[in-house]
C-alpha cells in the first residue's frame, strides 16, 4: 500500500511532534508523498456572546501560527513541504472528517505518553480517531 497523503494531528505537545517525525520518516520513504499538520481548536464550553467565541478562536490561532511555522520550517529541513491546516469544531470529529474528505491515506495522531496503568489509555482524542476513523491510523507513543 502506497502511503502519498499522511494527515497528522498536531497540537504542539510531545506526542504531536513525535507524530510529525513518524509523518516525516513515511514521507522520506514515499516519493512524492504529502504531509499535513492539522490543528483543531475547540469550540469554548460557554460563552454568552458570539464575540467573544470569534475572539476565542482568534487568538488560539494566533496561538498556534508560530508553532506551524516551526514545523513548515523543520518540513524544509527534511526537504518536504509540510501544509498546515487549522480546523474549528471537535478535534477527533474534525481530524476524521478532514482526512476521509482530503481522501488521506494515513492518519498519524501521538499519545499522552503516560507510563505504567495509565499508558493502558491513550487519550481521548486519539482513542476517538482510531475508533471512528475511516482511514487508517497510526498512533505514535
Amino acid at each position: 500500500m502506497d502511503v502519498k497523503k499522511n494527515i497528522v494531528a498536531y497540537d504542539g505537545s510531545k506526542g504531536s511532534q513525535k507524530a510529525v517525525e513518524w509523518a516525516l520518516l513515511l514521507a522520506t520513504s514515499s516519493l512524492q508523498s504529502e504531509v499535513t499538520t492539522v490543528t483543531v481548536v475547540k469550540p469554548p464550553e460557554f460563552s454568552p456572546m458570539i464575540s467573544e467565541i470569534d475572539e476565542f478562536y482568534d487568538n488560539a490561532e494566533q496561538h498556534y501560527q508560530p508553532l506551524l511555522t516551526k514545523i513548515r520550517e523543520h518540513g524544509k529541513d527534511h526537504g518536504i513541504v509540510i501544509k498546515t491546516v487549522i480546523l474549528r469544531g471537535h478535534p477527533a470529529e474534525s481530524i476524521t472528517k478532514y482526512a476521509f474528505d482530503q481522501k488521506a491515506d494515513l492518519i498519524v495522531t501521538g499519545t499522552l505518553g503516560l507510563g505504567g496503568f495509565k499508558s493502558l489509555i491513550i487519550g481521548s482524542v486519539a482513542q476517538k480517531v482510531v475508533t471512528y476513523s475511516k482511514v487508517p491510523v497510526l498512533v505514535v507513543k
